[in-house]
């Protein structure tokens, strides 16, 4: 007996939206300051059983992985594009606003990550890749600024920038009691002068 081509689709289809649901429901979740949440909980949340959470991704990392790209795709498609002939203070504003912004959702998923990485290699190489994006991003932001510097001086800003600006920062920052503009500020300053010398 064959099985139409339709009801295949249709079939595949429902998987699809029951895999992004889990996906969404994973990220509700930590987003809601739930950083670890069961397999119950995120079942709950999709509205599906436990059973298809494992139909779905072989294993928690699985799904942390996935969820990973998703949030790192996310971050990467609302940067916003920066004029690089904008004066320095126009474009660090710009940087700083937008990062800001960035790193403040992604506060709750870093925490998140950050307790699965020591046994998930592809969660950790997703965030390596984003924290390489971010790095290059700098380095295009504010290609002018480090191109006037020697060699090592240039590579010493250029990592002083990426650590003032990364969510590891950003996290100390909001731990250690600062508001989220407190800690834009902190980060203006940190990269204004940083790029002045």
């Amino acid at each position: 007996m064959a099985i139409s081509i339709d009801k295949v689709d249709g079939r595949r289809a429902r998987g699809l939206r029951t895999r992004d649901a889990i996906i969404s429901a994973l990220l509700d979740l930590i987003a809601g300051g739930d950083i670890a949440p069961t397999a119950q909980r995120i079942a709950d949340r999709a509205g599906v059983s436990v059973r298809s959470v494992y139909q779905h991704f072989a294993d928690v990392e699985g799904l942390y992985a996935d969820a990973a790209e998703r949030t790192y795709d996310w971050a990467r498609d609302t940067a916003k594009d920066i004029d690089p002939g904008l004066p320095l203070a126009q474009r660090v504003d710009a940087f700083v606003d937008n990062r800001a912004a960035t790193l403040e959702s992604l506060l709750p998923f870093h925490r998140s990550v950050r307790l699965m990485e020591p046994s998930s290699d592809r969660v950790r190489n997703a965030r390596i890749a984003m924290e390489k994006w971010e790095k290059d991003r700098i380095a295009k932001v504010f290609a002018a600024e480090l191109k006037a510097l020697e060699s090592a001086r240039r590579s010493a800003v250029h990592g002083a920038v990426d650590v003032l600006s990364s969510t590891d920062s950003w996290d100390h920052l909001r731990r250690g009691g600062q508001s989220a503009r407190a800690a834009r500020q902190v980060m203006r300053a940190g990269v204004l002068a940083l790029l002045s010398c």
